[in-house]
């Protein structure tokens, strides 16, 4: 494919993919096509990000009876759904969920809890945990606790916090037809609002929710936009009891395609293949980590169980990255 060639010899010479070019990428459908497509996308990977892989763990510490009514999420208050609910977590069991992912071989381990945001007594519960996690463990923490006040970040940066995770999801075109209790400009002023304060912006979505292959596109484009370091793709992997519980699956292939060019897209960012891999890609796992990902969530989700910790060491060795 010549013209992808001189698409990838461009973002190599440090130039910008464009949109019109990212959506030709995104549009291959041909097999072959598309393993060109995810070679080339891990040049760029080799060519611009360390040879390490990203293994994140997280833990569920407040689930369920969320207020906001994100169409694809289980623990939404406003669908009836299967999952188990429970308040937060105690600090000690927070901890030690911690300490069993740093034995599993994880680098990062983030705290995720349901609700548009915590309140006070709650957030005070998470920082004790921070401080015992900093203190106790080599782990770099991360955070998913909803929207935050400028000074609830301070305090998070205050205990140790590396990174913190705030989906954008989608496309600010599609984000109204997943979402209607906060907008897209919500989310975009707490990534914002992050990085005024030096804290490493975790940002993403999830793909196979209904969007164009342009809302791809221009989730992407946006994450570069807003420069976030470190970027979540999540494949969608039907709930019952939520709207999109009867959505159509992607294909794998599809999936690898979008994964390619986030990365073209964004050069120097972790691009990290999260929930929903094990059901949307299958035997192509190995793939996403060979088409530009370089990173993993592991051990699970929030809702739903993934591979066991060993599997996804073996993957990523086969991919070539370092353990």
């Amino acid at each position: 494919m010549k013209a992808l060639e001189t698409i990838i010899n461009g973002v190599l010479n440090g130039n910008l993919l464009s949109k019109a070019h990212a959506m030709e990428l995104i549009g291959l459908t041909a097999e072959d096509d598309i393993l060109a497509l995810a070679h080339a996308a891990n040049t760029v990977r080799k060519t611009f990000t360390s040879n390490t892989i990203d293994f994140c763990s997280l833990v569920n510490a407040k689930s369920g009876c969320c207020s906001e009514d994100c169409a694809f999420c289980a623990q939404s208050g406003h669908y009836q759904t299967e999952i188990t609910s429970y308040d937060l977590l105690s600090v000690n069991t927070i901890v030690d969920r911690a300490r069993e992912a740093e034995r599993s071989g994880a680098k990062h381990f983030c705290i995720v809890t349901s609700g548009a945001a915590l309140n006070d007594s709650e957030f005070d519960q998470v920082l004790k945990a921070y401080k015992l996690i900093c203190a106790e463990t080599n782990l770099r923490i991360d955070g998913s606790l909803g929207m935050l006040s400028e000074n609830k970040i301070r305090r998070l940066k205050e205990a140790g916090i590396a990174r913190y995770n705030h989906n954008l999801e989608t496309s600010e075109r599609f984000f109204p037809t997943i979402c209607t209790t906060h907008s897209y400009a919500d989310r975009l002023r707490t990534l914002r609002t992050l990085r005024q304060h030096d804290i490493e912006v975790c940002s993403g979505g999830i793909i196979g929710m209904g969007e164009a292959k342009e809302d791809r596109v221009d989730l992407a484009l946006a994450l570069r936009a807003e420069q976030v370091q470190c970027i979540p793709i999540n494949i969608l992997n039907p709930r019952k009891g939520t709207p999109l519980e009867n959505v159509s699956r992607i294909t794998p292939l599809e999936a690898i395609a979008t994964i390619a060019v986030f990365r073209l897209i964004n050069p120097h960012a972790t691009i990290k293949i999260a929930g929903g891999r094990e059901a949307g890609l299958g035997e192509y796992q190995q793939l996403s980590l060979e088409a530009g990902g370089n990173g993993f969530i592991v051990g699970g989700y929030l809702t739903t169980p993934g591979n066991i910790y060993q599997d996804d060491h073996a993957i990523a060795r086969r991919a070539g990255y370092d353990i």
